[in-house]
């Protein structure tokens, strides 16, 4: 028995060591205004920001090489929040102060609590200035056109920087590895063969890639959504393998981010009471996307595939299609031609298409004794 149990002890093979990748999380804050005055009896601004700060810093909590990004929209454009280019984060000390670049130290008010930890209040403090500074020009601002929404910016914004983000990351990976690779080469004469082998493996095994995602925070509806660009931005998503996760607020679903979420393995959910929006975030956006395929994620079968009438810019649920450039309107235009390649339609299917359309009656049937029987 002895030898029987020996054996199987020394039959095992070693765990493998586990690698814990870096995340980066990417926040995509969407401020147009209309959106936001459907739910202002259910939540704030002020009280989203601070549940994505929650977010944000357990995310940061997870691992100490998780990066993190906010980005905000308004119809004033997309803008960067954290990190900011424009702001040294080397200057914030422990008083609550912030030295500028000459070194002159500039008082700046606490938002909040200078005991936090430092990574922490980083983030909070940039998001929190730079976020009061949009919501100050956003209103006063004087410009007519404030429901038109700069969304498909902000994932062009977030898309750019997660690319640079993994390709630094693996930059940096295969220049440690090699590294590492050549100074086992260079002490291999005072080990053997194997032990060098075997540890040149593992550490070329231990270098991965950065993990990334992005959560969309939005309240607007499919009108004030370009949907041209919002598709360009997908499908740029799904060729980086980068899953978009979509938080909508209100009672109104959008079919554009939920074709974005859906096309990018995303999750997708829509928060009509978003009163509870810190544990909707900590529960279903906090799952890791090398997780999820062994987890039971939220789920949405409803996925509406709308597109968008390229005259109206509405969405579209029965219309036209152009058979050279595959072109969907909803309605026909008076001058006849195609608005993105001029071609000309043949004058006998409009006449067909503007027709309307007759349905023809049902006959009523007698039976063998005479009887109406009920249409089919």
């Amino acid at each position: 028995m002895d030898a029987v149990s020996e054996t199987i002890i020394t039959d095992q093979k070693p765990a493998q060591p586990t690698v814990d990748d870096p995340s980066l999380l990417t926040v995509i804050l969407d401020l147009t205004p209309h959106g936001w005055f459907k739910i202002k009896d259910h939540i704030t601004v002020q009280e989203v920001t601070k549940a994505l700060l929650v977010f944000l810093n357990a995310h940061l909590s997870l691992n100490n090489t998780n990066q993190v990004a906010f980005i905000v929209c308004s119809p004033d454009g997309a803008k960067f929040l954290y990190p900011n280019p424009g702001k040294n984060f080397d200057g914030i000390q422990d008083n609550g102060n912030s030295k500028g670049e000459a070194g002159t130290k500039t008082p700046s008010p606490n938002l909040v609590n200078t005991e936090m930890y430092r990574q922490f209040r980083i983030v909070d403090e940039a998001v929190l200035e730079e976020l009061n500074e949009v919501i100050k020009s956003l209103s006063n601002s004087n410009s007519v056109n404030k429901t038109r929404s700069t969304l498909s910016g902000a994932l062009s914004l977030a898309l750019t920087y997660t690319n640079r983000m993994l390709n630094l990351d693996q930059s940096i990976s295969t220049t440690t590895a090699s590294a590492f690779n050549a100074t086992t080469k260079s002490t291999s004469g005072t080990t053997n063969a194997t032990g060098s082998g075997s540890s040149a493996s593992a550490v070329s095994t231990n270098y991965t890639s950065m993990l990334s995602r992005i959560l969309v925070i939005s309240a607007n509806d499919d009108d004030d959504v370009k949907y041209i660009p919002i598709m360009n931005s997908m499908f740029a998503a799904q060729k980086m393998r980068l899953p978009i996760d979509v938080a909508k607020l209100g009672s109104v679903s959008s079919s554009y981010l939920q074709q974005a979420s859906d096309a990018t393995n995303g999750i997708y959910l829509q928060v009509e009471n978003p009163e509870g929006l810190i544990q909707t975030l900590c529960t279903a956006f906090f799952i890791e996307s090398s997780i999820r395929p062994l987890i039971i994620l939220p789920s949405n079968s409803n996925v509406s595939y709308r597109a968008s009438c390229f005259i109206t810019g509405k969405s579209v649920d029965l219309g036209y299609v152009c058979s050279v450039c595959l072109c969907i309107m909803s309605i026909i235009p008076t001058d006849a031609k195609c608005p993105t390649c001029n071609s000309h339609f043949d004058k006998s299917i409009l006449n067909q298409l503007q027709n309307s359309v007759v349905l023809s009656t049902k006959r009523r049937k007698i039976d063998t004794n005479g009887r109406d029987t009920p249409p089919a």
